[in-house]
């Protein structure tokens, strides 16, 4: 009948709560009468939606959460490969399984025609990513998938012209992360750990040496005199089929191998009403199936938020990262973390690794080279200790002080915000790329001189000796970035009857400096440490230096009458110093509307088997910066010993040269990217179902590209980036979810 009795003391409070509804907090304990209002699918759950928060039920785009429960029992070892499948139109491409590899992410997105969209190489930018944002800064996409999963708040994605807030750099999506703060309470400690064998669960299946042997030579006699010129010679011959029956070298499945994985999370929070603190640390590790592959990364996170006054609070906050990638280096046919694999699948049976000791070349049938990964050899490489080292790092500090008047009766729900980020990453890679020596035949045994058995194949005047040079270079580069952010935001939200009122008004101003060496020299000796006074060879080295910066204006208008009837309407305007300052300036806007059919009388009384109806449209205009600085100008660079045009003098005794870059173009400027998006969301049989349609299209024109053609020699530079490509992007995204209550 409800009724229940409690002691509790003067003045106490009573929270009431259950799974599937609406938690409420009890004041008035002279008549506590408790109806719990349905929570139907959390449309009270307040979500990031940058430079602020909003309620589920309000939000107008097409916006998609995630939270940390949904993900974090997977096994993985970044956050991207955890969004894998967890939500529409977020498409994860995994970097394929390997320590220490990470996935990129995509928004919406159709692979673009990176043979004319500039690359880093070509003055731009041709990859298609969203733009990060954690703890409204913004980051990079390695610094995204570095973060542990026990971090992470919560997660959300912009995909339509809701990302125009963040502008000009928004046209491909935005994924906001909000990581975990202190909260009141006693101290808790909190541990997790995994442990996991990684293996492969199926491998395509080849022909062993017998069938391939049969096949090769039906293939040889389809094709007739074309391929048979000495049936002798250029066929398998019977006694070498029967003798392969016997033979099958499977040079994948003697070096593959088990491998571990292993993660340990430890946090730490709690706090008062006046302080509340976080701390954690993770660590992660993996080793890989082939050679050596290890992977390893430690990461931190610690703050603390203050109330230095009722209304006056301060927070800072220190994370970072640490990590270390070792990997067997190979360069022999070509620089491809794949080519270990699929080298050693496809090697035919009847070759083996090794004869008395020595490490063969990959010739088949013909006994020659036929194509550079011939000279490759899986085991001899490995022994020869080749090892490429990646040791990168990341440091970030966050500071805020925030004002709330929520005392003053005029100025109450207005809140001022100013914020600093200051972050450091660098990274470092040496490589060493020597040589070893590897053996073909003169004359194979068996009677067509196919395959490699028979007691004198090893003899002085048969070996053939090939040097097999992998890279042949000690190799090292160090690059570092150092970036702030500095923000002012001013956040009013406020509700009068039933209309309820938000604003935001904001100052973002950012910097960022790169800097880049490179050096290398040729020809390690044999017993090397891969440092430079362990090679003898050629040198040289590069060094490049960058910066940039953007200054933004964002303000952005939310309206909703009754919780039906609602309307965003935002602006931000930015202005990048990669562009001449006739463009430096660039104006995003966007609107939304949406519509709570459940809302309405009528819908009520005539339809009560649809709990919720919410439809929803946007359109917005978004921008993309994807060049590189000073494009419109000019550009020469210097070439020692390459002849100068005035002759040499004292002040260029080495005959320093100028060859000029790419034609200038004055009028580079923002690619532009319109968003159209419609959407229904719906709820059934008391929220347990929900379903979910979106339609969009986003239109991308004025995209910066690089035409293809051959300039004459007597220019003596590159064709101008332009604004003219234009891509388009539609679809259709359908959801649904389910949801137990107890």
């Amino acid at each position: 009948d409800g009724k229940f009795s409690l002691p509790v003391p003067e003045g106490g409070r009573l929270a009431v709560s259950f799974v599937g509804y609406v938690s409420q907090t009890i004041t008035n304990l002279n008549n506590p009468k408790i109806v719990l209002k349905e929570d139907v699918a959390n449309l009270d759950e307040v979500v990031i939606v940058g430079y602020g928060t909003q309620k589920m039920k309000n939000i107008t785009g097409a916006i998609e959460t995630i939270t940390p429960d949904e993900i974090k029992d997977l096994s993985v070892g970044n956050l991207g490969d955890a969004l894998s499948g967890m939500m529409s139109g977020l498409h994860v491409n995994s970097g394929g399984g390997r320590p220490g590899s990470t996935p990129s992410l995509q928004i919406r997105q159709s692979n673009i025609n990176t043979s004319i969209t500039p690359n880093s190489t070509r003055g731009g930018d041709a990859d298609p990513s969203p733009l990060y944002v954690i703890d409204d800064f913004i980051s990079t996409e390695d610094a995204f998938n570095n973060l542990d999963v026990s971090e992470v708040e919560s997660i959300t994605v912009l995909k339509d012209a809701s990302a125009a807030v963040y502008g000009a750099r928004a046209a491909y999506g935005v994924i906001l992360v909000k990581t975990k703060r202190g909260k009141e309470g006693d101290p808790r400690i909190s541990y997790s750990g995994q442990f996991g064998y990684n293996d492969e669960i199926a491998r395509p299946k080849m022909m062993d040496s017998y069938h391939y042997g049969l096949f090769y030579n039906a293939i040889a006699a389809a094709n007739g005199n074309d391929e048979i010129k000495n049936h002798k010679t250029d066929l398998f011959q019977a006694d070498e089929l029967e003798a392969m029956r016997n033979i099958n070298y499977d040079w994948l499945d003697d070096a593959w191998k088990g491998a571990f994985s292993m993660k340990h999370n430890l946090n730490l929070s709690g706090g008062t009403q006046k302080a509340t603190y976080f701390a954690g640390v993770s660590y992660y590790t993996q080793s890989g199936n082939l050679g050596t592959l290890d992977y390893e990364r430690w990461n931190y996170r610690a703050g603390v938020d203050v109330k230095l006054a009722s209304h006056f609070k301060v927070g800072l906050q220190a994370s970072g990262d640490y990590g270390k990638n070792e990997k067997t280096f190979n360069k022999v046919g070509g620089e491809n973390d794949e080519n270990d694999y699929n080298t050693l699948l496809l090697t035919p049976r009847y070759i083996p690794a090794y004869i008395d000791g020595l490490p063969l070349l990959r010739y088949g049938f013909s006994n020659s080279q036929q194509n550079n990964i011939q000279q490759y050899n899986y085991y001899a490489l490995e022994e020869l200790g080749n090892i490429s080292k990646n040791d990168p790092q990341n440091m970030r500090l966050n500071a805020s002080v925030e004002y709330d008047f929520d005392w003053n009766k005029t100025l109450k729900g207005l809140k001022l915000k100013m914020s600093y980020s200051k972050s450091i990453s660098t990274d470092k890679n040496s490589r060493v790329g020597s040589k070893y020596t590897a053996y073909s035949f003169k004359t194979r045994g068996g009677s067509g001189n196919h395959l490699y058995i028979g007691d004198d194949l090893t003899n002085e005047s048969n070996l053939q000796e090939t040097t097999v040079k992998n890279g042949n270079q000690i190799w090292r580069t160090m690059n570092r970035t150092d970036s702030y952010q500095l923000n002012f935001v001013a956040n009013y939200n406020r509700t009068f009857g039933k209309h309820t009122i938000g604003a935001l008004f904001s100052v973002e101003r950012s910097e960022r400096n790169y800097e880049y060496v490179r050096y290398y020299r040729e020809d390690p000796l044999e017993v090397n440490n891969g440092e430079w006074n362990t090679a003898t060879g050629k040198m040289d080295g590069l060094t490049e230096r960058s910066e940039s910066g953007l200054l933004s204006y964002i303000g952005r208008v939310n309206y909703s009458y009754n919780d039906r009837y609602m309307m965003e309407f935002l602006v931000r305007s930015d202005a990048s110093t990669k562009f001449a300052p006739s463009n430096y300036w660039g104006v995003f806007p966007s609107l939304s509307l949406g519509w709570v059919v459940s809302e309405e009388n009528w819908f009520k009384e005539k339809i009560q088997w649809l709990e919720y109806l919410k439809v929803r449209g946007s359109v917005g205009m978004l921008g993309k910066d994807n060049t590189k600085a000073w494009l419109w100008r000019q550009n020469y660079s210097y070439q020692a010993n390459k002849g100068a045009v005035f002759g040499t003098n004292e002040q260029n005794p080495v005959g320093m040269g100028l060859k000029m870059g790419a034609a200038p173009n004055a009028d580079v400027h923002w690619d532009k990217s319109y968003k159209f998006n419609f959407g229904i969301d719906t709820r059934f049989l008391n929220g347990r179902l929900s379903f979910g349609l979106d339609a969009y299209l986003d239109k991308n024109t004025e995209m910066l590209v690089q035409r293809d053609g051959l300039v004459p020699v007597t220019i003596g530079g590159a064709l101008a980036a332009e604004n003219y490509d234009a891509i388009d992007a539609y679809g259709v995204e359908l959801s649904f979810g389910w949801r137990d209550r107890v």
